[in-house]
């Protein structure tokens, strides 16, 4: 969360209002998800 907070701190700095929405799916035995995400739109994007 610490990360959340720095972001947070940014943009508080040069706005007057941050909001914020932080989902989150965390599955057991499931590593490096988002990578694989990523890899599956790419693939479904290329020519």
């Amino acid at each position: 969360m610490d990360v959340v907070r720095r972001a947070v701190a940014a943009v508080e700095a040069r706005a007057p209002r941050v909001s914020l929405v932080l989902k989150a799916d965390l599955r057991p035995g499931v590593t490096d998800g988002l990578t694989s995400k990523v890899e599956t739109v790419e693939r479904h994007l290329a020519p």
